[in-house]
Parts: C-alpha cells; sequence; structure tokens
C-alpha cells in the first residue's frame, strides 16, 4: 500500500556540486583587433610570405637574394599542394587584416610537404633548389618527444609590427600545446637574434647552446644557435 510517503532522501541529493577546472578561451577567439584562427586555402600566399619574412637571412643564404621572389612563388605551389600540414599554421588578424603567421608541430606529426624537386629547380635553378634541400634538411625538426611542442617558425606582417601580435601568436601556441597534453615548448633560434628577448618575456630559457657547427654554417649561414624551452 503507497503510504505517500516518498522514502529517505538519496545521498545523491545532498552531494556538492563539484566545480571543475577553469575553462579559458584561446588567445585571439575573444573581442579585440587581435583575431587568430587556422589557415585556409586564401592564406596560402601569405603563409608563405610571412616565411620569407621568418627565414630571410636563411633563404638568402640558401638561394640567393635574386631568388627571393621565385622561393616566394615556389613556396605557395608546395603549400598548396599540402593541406596535409595545414594544421600546424595559425593565422593573426588584426582588425580583420592578415598580419601574421605561426607553426608548430606536435610529437607523432609526420605528414610532409609535397616538395616536388621538377618543380622548385623550374623556378629556382639546380644551385637554388640544392641550396633549398640543404636549408630543409638542416632546420627540420623530427626529434619532438612525448608532450612536446615545437615552434616552426613564427612571422609577423612588417606594417603590424609592434601592436602585440607576435605575442597573442605564441600565447596560442601554449593553449593549443595544453590542449594536447603537453608541458613543454621549445624552439630554435639564432644567438645573434634580438627575439631572444622576445622569447625570454613569454617564459622561455636556454637549455642548450650550438657553437660553431660547420653544417649549419654551410646550410643556413649561420654556425651559433640556441635551444630555448618553456614549462607549461
Amino acid at each position: 500500500m503507497d503510504s505517500g510517503y516518498p522514502g529517505p532522501p538519496s545521498a545523491v541529493t545532498f552531494q556538492p556540486e563539484i566545480p571543475g577546472p577553469p575553462v579559458y578561451a584561446a588567445p585571439g577567439s575573444e573581442g579585440g583587433p587581435v583575431q587568430i584562427r587556422k589557415m585556409e586555402a586564401q592564406d596560402v600566399d601569405f603563409v608563405s610570405r610571412m616565411l620569407v619574412e621568418a627565414f630571410r637571412g636563411k633563404l638568402v643564404h640558401a638561394v640567393g637574394e635574386s631568388r627571393i621572389e621565385a622561393f616566394t612563388q615556389q613556396n605557395s605551389a608546395t603549400l598548396s599542394r599540402s593541406q596535409r600540414i595545414w594544421h600546424r599554421y595559425y593565422i593573426a588578424l588584426y582588425d580583420g587584416r592578415l598580419a601574421g603567421a605561426i607553426a608548430i608541430k606536435f610529437h607523432g606529426d609526420s605528414a610532409e610537404e609535397d616538395f616536388q624537386c621538377g618543380d622548385a629547380c623550374s623556378r629556382l635553378g639546380c644551385r637554388g633548389t640544392c641550396g633549398l634541400v640543404c636549408l630543409g634538411c638542416a632546420l627540420h625538426e623530427d626529434s619532438i618527444r612525448s608532450k612536446e611542442c615545437y615552434i616552426d617558425h613564427i612571422g609577423v606582417d612588417a606594417h603590424y609590427r609592434g601592436k602585440g601580435i607576435g605575442k597573442v601568436l605564441m600565447e596560442r601556441a601554449d593553449f593549443e600545446a595544453r590542449q594536447r597534453g603537453c608541458t613543454t615548448m621549445f624552439l630554435w633560434v639564432k644567438q645573434s637574434n634580438r627575439a631572444v628577448h622576445l622569447y625570454e618575456r613569454q617564459g622561455y630559457a636556454i637549455v642548450e647552446r650550438v657553437n660553431d657547427s660547420w653544417f649549419m654554417q654551410c646550410a643556413v649561414g649561420n654556425a651559433d644557435w640556441y635551444k630555448m624551452q618553456k614549462t607549461l
């Protein structure tokens, strides 16, 4: 017979709510002049130009000053064919205009760009192509360990420097790394590069020095490098 008494309340009724970890918005996704998004097809030419901005000295050494524009075109063609690596790129916009880009890579990401030697030779010549291949070998980073994120390169358009775009791009890289469970960020930079101080302000510290490397001198025109690392 139903007495109308529902019985004792369950323990769940009185279980206090346990707050979860705070949820943070991705840098560059909130309001403000700087917005960050993933790379799209229309960004190919811009990303190629930012690569030249980031690596100009190395590229001049590898292919020659007179071939820089040809390299930009060749790299755009390569990147257009290489959608499998677009996930590495994040694009910064300032007031809706393309302003910067960053490329990051995680452990286990083995995707390769669709580099075609014949296309490169037709644009850069044999000498330029050989220099480009040597440059690629020198800068290729394949020793990314579990829970590490590697910053391959970062570039900000000259018209938008001094507006904090590089800082937001670096913060977005940190965010994406944390989302994937990474605990460490790292990058390589020339010892003479003024960006060393920017990276230090972002929490990076020098953990390794490479001095007088004949291979790096031959391939990229500089023998002295820092490996910089940051704990998330």
